[in-house]
């Protein structure tokens, strides 16, 4: 099972390695107070990893309220009163 990760873990780096060669073009990304000039592949896997990390922790996150379990209600004071 580890060296499967390992082989993923290249094949992961290899794929990141010729996005970014083979879109070496520079683009300009204007996020109207800021301005960067990166080139197209780094910012397509920019996007893409800050994609899964937000999706991850939506995914985490609506999981993790869904586990938790629901305080009981306090009859007694209730019917005491």
């Amino acid at each position: 099972m580890r060296l499967i990760r390992i082989l993923l873990a290249f094949l992961c780096i290899a794929f990141g390695i010729g996005v970014v060669a083979l879109n070496a073009d520079a683009v300009n990304l204007d996020l109207l107070w800021i301005e960067f000039s990166l080139p197209l592949g780094l910012l397509l896997l920019s996007v893409l990893l800050l994609g899964a990390l937000l999706g991850g922790m939506a995914a985490l996150l609506s999981r993790g309220e869904a586990s938790t379990p629901a305080a009981p209600a306090e009859d007694d004071e209730a019917s005491a009163g």
